[in-house]
């Protein structure tokens, strides 16, 4: 008989990073963030691709390795689920995050000069997998919710950077 493994913790996140350049830009530097020669290559710190997709589009798998500033290590495995060029991507979890995510390019219209603005925005539905965060979330639960907003506010600066070089 196999152990019944209990459920993860789940965490549902948004966040939101407010950029200097069009979405045209950013969506040229998710694609080559994400492209196999880029592969241990970031702008965002804490976040390094190990296994990049060979190309961007549904079906294809990745793996990140996730740094939290509280010194533990996520490995995420992701498989598109669907992509809009220029829009979207949308994926699903497995690993030590299990769940699903959506990136979002988002033009912003009312700031246009000087080459525009954009956002992304970020959806994860995840649960943790690992027994650890699972055993300790009861206490630890908004300690994980400021490491997830550390990393993210990190990437959201290196891309702002890598868009101004």
């Amino acid at each position: 008989m196999a152990a019944l493994r209990a459920p993860g913790r789940h965490y549902s996140f948004v966040s939101r990073w407010t950029l200097p350049a069009s979405a045209e830009r950013c969506w040229a530097e998710i694609e080559r963030m994400l492209k196999p020669a880029a592969a241990g290559v970031s702008w965002w710190p804490g976040v390094a691709l190990v296994e990049p997709p060979e190309a961007l589009r549904a079906g294809e798998r990745m793996m990140l390795v996730v740094r939290s500033p509280l010194g533990y290590r996520l490995r995420v495995h992701l498989t598109i689920t669907d992509v809009i060029p220029g829009r979207s991507i949308a994926a699903a979890s497995h690993g030590d995050l299990r769940g699903s995510g959506l990136l979002e390019v988002i033009p912003d219209a009312s700031n246009v000069d000087a080459g525009g603005a954009a956002s992304i925005v970020f959806h994860w539905d995840v649960a943790t997998e690992r027994r650890w965060m699972n055993a300790t979330a009861f206490a630890l639960r908004p300690v994980f919710q400021h490491a997830h907003a550390s990393v993210m506010r990190t990437g959201e600066r290196g891309l702002v950077r890598a868009l101004e070089g």
